[in-house]
């Protein structure tokens, strides 16, 4: 992954405050204005929901296509890259990709695709970049792979000393149970995001509740399902833009389950993230005291790196009721539509959508030299 790593130091290049402001440097700023470099020819590649292929299996989970963008979003990324003066070509990241690239020719492309099937989806189209010489935004394949692989990334994090729930992967709901792990615990697919398989049913307290949920996660999404001790506390997030140690971190953000109906546990899973999507709330700048603060921020930007990550990324937590911080994932391309997590913490510091998208896209340009 090429990044020196020193797992001991405390300072970033651009740690915000707890207000948002930024008295260490302007490296948003300085993002944000390399998106208009250029112009250039960008392809936006997506995977829109409409263009999902059936499913046939017994059970076919509703928040299957979760992760897969709208046409509205599509035209938000677009609407953003143009008002930086770049000519935007829109296309489906899919099978025909590699022709479509010979016959277009683009400067870069802008990356959003999750894939539609596989252990490493989201790592099917940079793959096919990296293969065909293109230059992209967002993860290198194996970064992609690491990052949606959730019990990979947990090694990784264990390996480096960072805190993570204890766990254990599942293949079959028959597998032994680790005696090391206690009650209650938490199941959820090992290789999803956007809060696919988390429901009120994740968080078990015996080992028949375990093995009914295993069954099912595994039955449901076709894959192993990650295991791991339940942290009951405060969820929080926080997202960067920018590679190595020149990173922009935006203000942490808490989500506030108080407006989610009562019949919900207090986590962030599908139904809360799409079906009560109009119900979420949250506190940006979370209400942490700066030391619990400034540890979030080097959490997450030590996980960028040692996972290889590139451009942009955010880091879930959990805080239990000792203070203790306990990272759950990374998601190496997080959803960057107008209502996505990463978006509403760069709106509380006073930036657009456009301006997280362009970000983003001048983030890539400076690692290119495009800018």
């Amino acid at each position: 992954m090429g990044v020196p790593l020193n797992l001991k130091a405390e300072a970033l290049t651009s740690t915000p405050s707890r207000n948002g402001a930024h008295p260490e440097g302007d490296i948003g700023e300085r993002l944000k204005r390399a998106a208009f470099a250029g112009p250039y020819r960008i392809a936006l590649l997506v995977n829109l929901a409409r263009n999902a292929p059936p499913v046939y299996r017994p059970i076919v989970p509703p928040d299957l296509w979760a992760e897969l963008d709208s046409d509205k979003n599509v035209a938000a990324y677009a609407r953003a890259l143009e008002e930086a003066g770049h000519e935007v070509l829109i296309q489906e990241g899919n099978a025909h990709l590699a022709a479509w690239l010979e016959d277009h020719r683009p400067d870069l492309c802008f990356n959003t695709c999750e894939g539609f099937g596989g252990d490493s989806r989201e790592a099917q189209v940079p793959a096919l970049l990296e293969m065909i010489g293109a230059r992209y935004s967002g993860p290198a394949p194996l970064a992609a792979a690491i990052t949606q692989d959730k019990p990979t990334t947990k090694r990784i994090l264990h390996f480096y000393g960072l805190p993570t729930p204890p766990f254990q992967v599942f293949e079959t709901a028959d597998d032994d149970l680790d005696p090391q792990l206690a009650f209650p615990l938490f199941v959820k697919p090992a290789h999803e995001g956007t809060g696919m398989g988390v429901h009120n049913e994740s968080v078990v307290h015996n080992e028949r509740q375990l093995r009914d949920r295993v069954a099912w996660c595994v039955e449901a999404y076709q894959q192993p399902a990650l295991v791991e001790t339940y942290i009951e506390g405060r969820d929080i997030t926080c997202g960067l833009v920018g590679n190595g140690n020149a990173v922009h971190i935006f203000p942490i953000t808490e989500v506030d389950f108080s407006g989610y109906p009562p019949e919900l546990l207090p986590i962030y899973g599908s139904l809360q993230k799409i079906d009560y999507d109009h119900l979420y709330r949250n506190k940006c700048p979370a209400p942490l005291s700066e030391k619990l603060a400034q540890a979030v921020r080097r959490l997450t930007h030590q996980t960028f790196l040692i996972t290889g990550c590139r451009d942009f990324a955010r880091v879930d937590f959990r805080l239990d009721a000792q203070d203790r911080l306990f990272i759950l994932e990374i998601n190496g391309l997080p959803g960057i539509a107008p209502r996505s997590d990463l978006t509403l913490m760069a709106q509380a510091e006073g930036w657009t959508h456009g301006d997280l998208v362009r970000a983003v896209l001048g983030a890539a340009l400076l690692r290119y030299g495009m800018a």
